[in-house]
């Protein structure tokens, strides 16, 4: 297996594609099948430092304001593209404050993330200029970010719209306790900064504040009330990206689990299609990792096996049901083994089945 460029999106693969990705690093990233087709915020930006363009926010007037709504068009644009083309949501993060930095024109933006349910840490993404800055934090968030993540309503010297939106054009004006938390930060992603403008957006996911998007800038005067819906709307991408995250966090785990348990277990997507099996299953049924991944279960096991024993119990398990039936199934080396097998449906971050653990217990 080669090794991934060394700023390659293979790098960001769940184990289930990374041995097929792997296959396109050819040290020439001009070459590279993946890299070419993947999102790259650091050309959307290079290409827009071409241009001389307006910033997306702050009071623009006659031509000036339609460069800037053609602007916001542009960066509404990216997103989606970023949406639809990167494979890596944790690389999504990256790139999203990447680029609302570079067409805000602000000073730095930081984007704060609880990792998931249970909050056990924190993911905080800085930019400031052209360099983007990632860290976990493993403890509990001091600063005026953290009120926000724990719900905490903040007093009136920050303005406040009816989502949950934060901001003030004066930071002089501000309460001593605001002023404080505003500088509580443990990381150097957020500096400290006595003057100008800010804004903090919430990230909702699922009715629930999940992170926080902090925008500074020494210049005072800067949003304007449309700026704040605008930034506000565009955030609200972050939301989709929480959910893939969390999505590809879930994955990462079921198949830590397949390939540590002994007993024969395959992952099968709603159209299937094998997208993992362990060792023991590969021996099972007599094929190699690479001839089983990608291909349809029937054409594995065969359509009369699938169709009497495997189809009836994923068709329940994709609706949700954990299903646990006794059956006889034919192992390369012992025919006519009887078996406990269990379909277990695995829920996406959404919610929804995106896959079926089949689980195969030999009986004595």
């Amino acid at each position: 297996m080669k090794a991934p460029m060394e700023d390659c999106y293979c790098r960001s693969l769940s184990s289930e594609n990374i041995e097929k990705a792997f296959d396109f690093c050819s040290g020439d990233y001009e070459a590279c099948e993946i890299y070419r087709n993947v999102f790259n915020a650091h050309d959307v930006v290079s290409a827009r430092a071409n241009k001389n363009s307006v910033a997306v926010i702050g009071l623009a007037t006659g031509s000036e304001r339609i460069s800037q709504l053609q602007a916001r068009q542009e960066l509404a644009m990216q997103v989606m593209e970023l949406l639809e083309n990167n494979p890596s949501a944790r690389n999504m993060f990256r790139d999203f404050i990447f680029m609302l930095r570079s067409f805000c024109a602000v000073n730095d933006i930081t984007l704060y993330i609880l990792d998931g349910d249970n909050h056990l840490h924190q993911e905080i993404v800085g930019c400031q200029g052209d360099e983007v800055t990632e860290l976990i934090v493993p403890t509990k968030l001091e600063c005026i970010c953290g009120k926000i993540l724990d719900g905490e309503i903040l007093d009136a010297t920050l303005t406040r719209n009816d989502t949950g939106v934060y901001w003030t054009n004066d930071r002089t004006n501000l309460s001593s306790d605001t002023a404080v938390g505003l500088n509580a930060c443990i990381n150097t992603c957020c500096p400290e900064q006595a003057c100008g403008s800010l804004a903090l957006i919430p990230v909702r996911y699922q009715g629930r504040i999940v992170g926080v998007v902090r925008i500074n800038d020494p210049r005072s005067d800067l949003f304007t009330l449309d700026d704040i819906r605008f930034l506000d709307g565009l955030c609200s991408a972050l939301s989709v990206i929480v959910g893939r995250a969390r999505a590809e966090r879930n994955r990462e785990y079921a198949e830590m689990i397949v390939d540590t348990l002994k007993s024969p277990i395959a992952v099968i997507d709603g159209d299937f299609v094998y997208r993992k099996a362990n060792v023991e299953y590969l021996r099972m049924v007599g094929q190699t990792d690479a001839g089983i991944v990608d291909r349809k279960m029937a054409d594995v096991v065969g359509d009369e096996v699938f169709a009497s024993v495997y189809r009836p119990l994923i068709d329940r398990a994709i609706c949700g049901e954990r299903v646990r039936e006794k059956v006889s199934l034919d192992f390369c080396d012992h025919p006519d083994t009887p078996c406990d097998l269990r379909c277990i449906p695995h829920f996406d971050a959404e919610g929804a089945v995106d896959a079926v653990i089949v689980d195969i217990h030999v009986l004595d």
